[in-house]
């Protein structure tokens, strides 16, 4: 179990964010898995941030979101990112590529789609925009009829 695997994906983006503003200031090194810092906020006062990266569930910030919970806040990532830059580099390059990967497996869905639309017959085109209209969403029938000055 990481610092990082047991944080949610929204304190993991901001905490890289805030490693790339770099917002983590005075961090110092109390062992080998332990690392304290401030961390710049939306508040005028920077939170006090200690991470275990032993322990990752022993971690604590002094920030709203975490303050006396068990939970990894994105100053805390922050501060991870800040010892370990080689980590918040490895999770830039992963994230890029699952984007990328994404990106092609839409693109190849989209290209079978237009694929097999291709090769049906109107009739058979009629009836599947029948069927999307009225078992879709209320607002995608209204929006079809406005948009084609059905009355």
């Amino acid at each position: 179990m990481s610092l990082l695997s047991i944080a949610s994906g929204a304190s993991v983006w901001r905490g890289y964010e805030y490693f790339t503003e770099k917002k983590v200031r005075s961090l110092t090194k109390k062992s080998d898995a332990q690392f304290a810092a401030f961390v710049k906020g939306t508040g005028s006062a920077p939170y006090s941030v200690l991470i275990d990266v032993e322990h990752p569930r022993k971690s604590v910030c002094s920030c709203p979101h975490a303050s006396g919970r068990r939970i990894i806040c994105k100053h805390m990532v922050a501060t991870y990112f800040t010892a370990f830059p080689e980590e918040a580099k490895r999770f830039y390059d992963e994230a890029v590529a699952y984007e990328e990967e994404e990106e092609r497996r839409q693109e190849e869905r989209e290209d079978k789609l237009i694929a097999y639309i291709g090769k049906c017959k109107k009739q058979e085109l009629q009836q599947m925009l029948l069927q999307l209209l009225f078992d879709g969403p209320e607002w995608q029938y209204e929006r079809f009829l406005e948009e084609h000055w059905i009355e």
